[in-house]
């Protein structure tokens, strides 16, 4: 079959204002994205009670961008230019929601779990689980009818979490879901907090940490058995495009730290893949253009590479599918009617081609002798359901039993 021709790409030849440093220019792709999730939620796309009130001047997006939640930088004089950031999709919203889902249910609600947000912006999803509210309008709550979380870590540059600490004690929205827990909430580190009031927040089972991850083992980490972290439960790491800005000896650090120390370990990233070919390498000069640098995908550039970054350290089971088989094959076809008909989006095109180069990846590693027969297959329940649709293939079960 003849391969589709790739839509017109203009590549970004003037910078637009770029920030100071490299630091700077990750920290702003949290402001459009969560700018564009807002927009996404207001049109009826998502549920989100919470996301409002870290954004100041609500901006509607283009049917393109809401559906896959791409940034506005993505158009410039009615060409196709290519995203640059972390920015929440409609799509990767629920793909990756079904994973986290299932993870906090494996088990039952019984079983105590961990999340470790890694690069958390200003996420609101702990809030979600913890009120238990559908992160899909009309769909009854997706949350396990308890709260299994012993803790929920959130971690990003102080200059983040002062921001979302600031925010979060300021409304009850926030506090009341700690219920009598919200008197023991502490903030502590002014260096980067506006107002004085802190970088970080600790509760019962939220902690707000502020770091470095390229300091990973050397202060992160120590802070994270300090607050709380349970070397013996089932461990989630959620990286949403954050371990692909690190140098691939750091993000390799972070993932064999969580190889050698914990006992139930589990990953679901989203990043970019495909930099060689004529969209990725526009996409990368692009990015360039913004000062941002995705240091980490030539590391990884395909789908099947990154799941040998888990299975070459042993890990039990990975598995990796580009945004494009997300949308075609893992959402209902109810949920994908009611889409179509918020909006109506023409660049079909774009969207795959744009898809093609995001990935979802979801990995696990059970010991190799557990405790029991029940611990040896504690994830085998976590992943994709596939969904039949008019003229789209079956692909092969993702993350099946045994």
């Amino acid at each position: 079959m003849a391969s589709r021709p790739i839509p017109p790409l203009r590549p970004l030849r003037r910078p637009l204002d770029p920030p100071a440093s490299q630091d700077d220019a990750i920290r702003a792709t949290n402001d459009d994205a969560t700018v564009s999730k807002l927009s996404a939620v207001n049109l009826g796309y998502l549920h989100d009670p919470f996301v409002h009130f870290f954004v100041r001047q609500p901006v509607r997006r283009s049917p393109l961008i809401n559906r896959g939640r791409i940034p506005s930088l993505l158009t410039s004089l009615g060409h196709l230019i290519i995203p640059f950031s972390a920015h929440w999709s409609y799509v990767r919203n629920a793909a990756l929601n079904q994973l986290i889902t299932k993870f906090l249910a494996a088990g039952g609600t019984e079983r105590k779990k961990q999340i470790v947000s890694l690069g958390c912006g200003f996420d609101t999803r702990y809030f979600l689980f913890k009120s238990r509210s559908p992160q899909i309008p009309n769909q009854a709550a997706t949350a396990p009818s308890a709260f299994p979380i012993h803790k929920y870590f959130e971690i990003d540059f102080p200059e983040l979490t002062a921001n979302k600490s600031s925010v979060l004690r300021a409304h009850r929205e926030f506090t009341e879901l700690w219920g009598s827990e919200a008197t023991n909430v502490m903030n502590v580190g002014a260096s980067h907090s506006p107002g004085g009031g802190g970088t970080e927040l600790y509760a019962e089972d939220y902690v707000l940490l502020a770091g470095d991850l390229r300091q990973w083992e050397s202060k992160v980490v120590p802070r994270l058995f300090e607050l709380g972290l349970d070397m013996n439960l089932p461990t989630l790491f959620i990286s949403e495009c954050v371990l692909i800005y690190l140098d691939p000896v750091i993000s390799d650090a972070i993932i064999r730290w969580a190889t050698d120390n914990l006992h139930f370990p589990a990953f679901v990233l989203y990043e970019q893949i495909l930099p060689g070919d004529s969209f990725g390498e526009v996409m990368i000069r692009n990015l360039q253009a913004r000062n941002i640098e995705l240091k980490g995908i030539q590391a990884c550039p395909t789908l099947e590479s990154q799941r040998r970054r888990f299975l070459d350290r042993g890990w039990t089971f990975a598995e990796a599918v580009d945004i494009d088989t997300v949308h075609d094959r893992m959402l209902a076809r109810g949920e994908m009617a009611r889409i179509s008909r918020l909006e109506m989006l023409d660049e079909l095109e774009e969207w795959r081609l744009l898809a093609q180069h995001y990935c979802i990846v979801w990995a696990y590693r059970v010991p190799p002798v557990s405790s029991s027969s029940e611990d040896s297959h504690l994830f085998d329940a976590v992943r994709f359901e596939e969904h039949e649709h008019e003229g789209a293939g079956r692909v092969p079960h993702m993350f099946p039993r045994g």
